[in-house]
């Protein structure tokens, strides 16, 4: 049951985090690969799916209503969700009130895949 939750994972994975290409990650800035903020940020984005599912698969949020184990796996990863948010900040190309806005629909997008992700782990056992 677990392989058939990592399967149902590895298809949310794809289609929901990898919806925009990888190098979209700053775009339309002259940013090197080799830069560090670059490469900080790219690592925080290939981290994140690994992250999501060791988070949805820990037993202590077994016995929480869904949408309170999705705010504490995604609640687990504040610390590197808020540096991808100020390297996402500095080359948005836009206003702030639009980035705000922006923000927002792409933490709804990651609190909606980390429920579907922890619902396809709880009926899979």
């Amino acid at each position: 049951m677990v392989r058939l939750a990592t399967i149902m994972f590895a298809a949310f994975t794809s289609a929901a985090l990898h919806a925009e290409p990888q190098n979209l990650l700053l775009a339309g800035n002259p940013v090197e690969g080799d830069d560090p903020e670059y490469q900080e940020a790219e690592q925080i984005i290939h981290e994140q799916p690994a992250c999501f599912k060791r988070e949805a698969l820990s037993k202590s949020i077994a016995k929480v209503d869904l949408l309170s184990a999705a705010y504490a796996v995604v609640g687990r990863r504040a610390v590197q969700t808020e540096r991808y948010k100020a390297l996402r900040a500095r080359y948005f190309q836009g206003n702030v009130s639009k980035f705000e806005q922006w923000w927002s629909q792409e933490q709804a997008d990651d609190l909606e895949f980390v429920k579907k992700l922890i619902a396809v782990i709880r009926t899979s056992k």
